[in-house]
């Protein structure tokens, strides 16, 4: 398969990108599914992304060294690095050859992922009196999806001023995981009003960048502060880590500068516009009778 061959990262990351977008939708029509389902769901998901995750771990961090050698190679000599990029290719190649060699890990990822969908589409979309099934119908309509779409908003603007007024990388991490949750939701959104939502998803795609690459430059600093032998010498410990935290500081004022423009409205009022998008598509609807 793909997680064997050449391909592996790209199936990697493809695989675990479906999972985010999963469990964005489980929560946006969380108030729909009920707590247990919900629950449910998003741990299997969470949990079977997590028997990929170092195959794409450690194919981030070499990147990440990789760009800034880039960014800084103006001041910085050629050589600038080689040691630990070197240390976490072997460590890539390592974690690349673990999943390859245990098809079991490969066989449960693809299970997971078939059984989920599996379920999802035999979800009631709308009451039926007829079903024999009891599991609780999600509605097709704006109400099924606002509690979800509120919690998400919310928390992402809080997480926004929390990381605002305490910049820890763990705090920036929370927060750009609900900037990615509202993302893949607004793309499920999208056909609402594309050319008003198009700008709008395209600032949280630019958002979530910003704070990837900041999250990115956050975990090589800890781990060559836990494990300063990947480093030739401590010169270059101290140099990879100034340059990194230097980066960073840049990185966070953009992210906030683009946040605080994402996050503008109060929650109530975010869905309230999504709500009155969602019922001029419906009433602009052509009928399809004659």
């Amino acid at each position: 398969g793909l997680l064997a061959g050449s391909d592996a990262d790209k199936a990697v990351h493809e695989a675990r990108k479906s999972m985010k977008r999963l469990r964005a939708v489980l929560r946006l029509i969380r108030d729909e599914l009920g707590e247990k389902r919900y629950r449910t769901e998003n741990e299997l998901l969470r949990n079977t992304a997590r028997l990929i995750a170092p195959v794409r771990d450690t194919a981030v961090r070499v990147s990440t060294v990789s760009t800034i050698r880039t960014r800084f190679a103006a001041h910085l000599r050629r050589s600038a690095f080689e040691t630990l990029e070197r240390n976490l290719n072997r460590r890539h190649l390592e974690a690349r050859a673990r999943l390859a060699e245990e098809p079991e890990i490969l066989r449960t990822v693809v299970y997971a992922l078939r059984s989920a969908r599996a379920r999802y589409r035999v979800w009631p979309a709308e009451a039926d009196p007829e079903a024999t099934w009891r599991t609780r119908p999600v509605s097709h309509s704006f109400d099924a999806m606002r509690g979800g779409l509120v919690r998400t908003y919310r928390r992402g603007r809080k997480e926004m001023r929390v990381a605002e007024q305490d910049p820890t990388a763990h705090n920036f991490h929370w927060w750009r995981k609900r900037v990615k949750y509202l993302r893949h939701q607004m793309e499920l959104l999208r056909p609402m009003f594309p050319e008003v939502l198009d700008g709008y998803i395209e600032a949280l795609d630019h958002l979530g960048e910003v704070l990837g690459e900041e999250h990115d430059l956050a975990e090589l600093v800890a781990m060559v502060t836990n494990e300063p032998k990947l480093c030739v010498d401590d010169a270059e410990l101290t140099l990879i880590t100034a340059l990194a935290e230097h980066r960073r500081t840049e990185l966070q004022t953009a992210a906030l500068a683009i946040g605080r423009k994402v996050y503008a409205e109060s929650p109530s009022a975010f869905a309230d516009r999504m709500a009155a998008y969602w019922s001029s598509s419906f009433a602009l609807t052509p009928s399809t009778q004659g």
